[in-house]
């Protein structure tokens, strides 16, 4: 994760009807969210992902409970919120991979890349199931071998990405990013950046958990973010 810098992120669309969910906690419902963001896709999914989140699948809200919120962690006014609680529940931690999978099964996606660290949790079992490569996007000094770096602003000062030269084979690859969690949208802006450079087709950016903003289905350097479920300000 690490999601503290600025990018330019442009809303495309509303949401799918103009009635306002009641909300929890600051936020709205976990299934709001995720009829909102489903409702923008890439042309071949978009007719079965409306479907599914006009049928407001039961799963989101599973995901969305078993996701612990720690007050101030790791530093005073954050919200932090924990996914190791839904890695303890194999049910639900299957639940949150089989949705991205139905999502990206039929998208063609030659490569997930997963960013460090939680990226890394969902990424690999997302790449298996689809039948794509991974590639790890770590943080500095980590890969062995040649890299290619992608340094970003945070609040506080600049981090960077890394990727292994030869990670994209060819030029084109359609790859999909995997992260936690989409806050400011920094750390993906870099990402696509990163793989862009080496000439890679990202297609979209994909959290298990967005700020309320994301639930609009917004743009990070003009490609599609998705998130399965609002953050949350507390534990219900």
């Amino acid at each position: 994760m690490g999601e503290e810098a600025s990018c330019n992120a442009v809303s495309v669309m509303e949401a799918a009807t103009n009635a306002k969910p009641a909300k929890e906690n600051g936020c709205a419902p976990a299934v709001a969210a995720a009829e909102a963001v489903a409702a923008v896709v890439a042309p071949e999914a978009a007719a079965p992902v409306a479907a599914a989140a006009a049928a407001a699948d039961p799963r989101l809200q599973g995901i969305s409970d078993a996701i612990r919120v720690v007050p101030h962690f790791p530093k005073q006014g954050i919200m932090f919120n924990d996914i190791t609680t839904l890695l303890l529940r194999p049910g639900v931690f299957k639940d949150a991979v089989d949705l991205f999978v139905e999502r990206y099964r039929g998208m063609r996606i030659d490569a997930v890349a997963g960013i460090e660290a939680r990226g890394f949790i969902f990424g690999p079992a997302i790449a298996l199931a689809i039948g794509a490569k991974f590639i790890p996007l770590r943080k500095p000094r980590k890969l062995p071998g040649e890299v290619i770096s992608e340094k970003y602003v945070l609040e506080y000062g600049t981090d960077c990405l890394e990727m292994h030269v030869g990670a994209i084979e060819r030029p084109g690859e359609r790859v999909l990013i995997v992260d936690d969690l989409v806050a400011t949208g920094g750390t993906l802006c870099a990402g696509i950046r990163l793989l862009e450079r080496a000439e890679a087709d990202v297609v979209e950016c994909a959290c298990l958990i967005g700020l309320p903003k994301f639930k609009d289905f917004y743009k990070l350097n003009g490609k599609p973010v998705y998130v399965l479920v609002e953050s949350r300000e507390s534990d219900k």
